[in-house]
């Protein structure tokens, strides 16, 4: 009987170290999905606005607001971080950090909006999303 017991424990406790993984995989998904659409409802609400949409030399993604401002989204230390131009300045000014736990992000400027790829990182899971939001036409 003592075998049989020496046997089934570490059965049982392999079979909760898995379980384990599994609620933590899924727990870490799901706050992935979570602020990636968090991240998609802010940068929508800004495209939606903007017009001019186009890349810096560094891959960023600059539009214009009707205000006359200037919006920068850029990738920095595994963040999504918007900047703000004022109109008649040479400096973006403000930072505003969108997202966490991003590992790539790639803007696709059109002239009727902008495609977006992110790719989303922690510790236990990863989440990847394919999005358009549609800007401004102005003829």
């Amino acid at each position: 009987m003592l075998s049989l017991l020496a046997l089934m424990i570490p059965v049982f406790l392999a079979v909760g170290l898995e379980l384990e993984k599994g609620v933590k995989k899924i727990t870490a998904e799901e706050e992935l999905r979570s602020e990636a659409g968090a991240f998609t409802a802010d940068v929508r609400e800004d495209i939606q606005r903007g017009r001019n949409f186009r890349l810096s030399p560094e891959g960023w993604l600059l539009f214009d607001l009707p205000s006359g401002e200037t919006v920068r989204y850029k990738q920095h230390r595994r963040r999504v971080i918007r900047s703000v131009r004022p109109p008649g300045h040479t400096a973006f000014r403000g930072t505003t950090v969108l997202v966490h736990h991003v590992y790539f992000i790639s803007f696709e400027p059109r002239r009727d909006g902008v495609g977006i790829e992110l790719g989303m990182q922690n510790w236990h899971g990863d989440y990847d999303r394919k999005f358009f939001v549609g800007g401004r036409l102005t003829e």
